[in-house]
């Protein structure tokens, strides 16, 4: 990735092999599945801490996505929200899926106010099969 600095990368529940902390299937449509998935974890990279992310996410039947993206990272004591759009594919061996994120971040804090201005993209797995999703975050030059 020429031009980009990770930010943060992280493994979610990835040693513990643990699952989301909740799927909801919201409704089935031509469109396809609604649902939202929530997970949390550690993160750990430039930024260290806590996060939690809702995923608003539709599954179409051609095995590509979309979601709108909510999280909340506590860093030492402050705290980071993060918001974004991610489209994502299945790929083989399925059941993973492939995703992009762009990202955007806030905060009060002035020790993490360059986030305030810094626009994100992800690469990111998840497995639906054992619930183990993992990301990088790369910061956009």
């Amino acid at each position: 990735m020429n031009g980009h600095v990770i930010l943060w990368k992280k493994n979610y529940f990835l040693k513990e092999k643990k699952t989301p902390l909740a799927i909801n299937l919201k409704e089935f449509s031509p469109e396809g599945a609604k649902m939202d998935i929530m997970v949390a974890g550690k993160i750990s990279g430039k930024i260290t801490g806590q996060i939690m992310t809702t995923h608003n996410a539709l599954m179409k039947p051609d095995g590509t996505g979309s979601a709108d993206v909510r999280s909340m990272i506590f860093s030492n004591g402050e705290s980071i929200m993060v918001m974004g759009k991610a489209t994502g594919k299945m790929i083989d061996p399925a059941p993973i899926e492939k995703i992009e994120e762009n990202l955007t971040f806030m905060t009060a804090s002035k020790n993490l106010a360059y986030l305030n201005t810094t626009k994100g993209w992800a690469d990111a797995s998840y497995n639906l099969a054992t619930g183990e999703y993992s990301f990088k975050v790369y910061a956009i030059k």
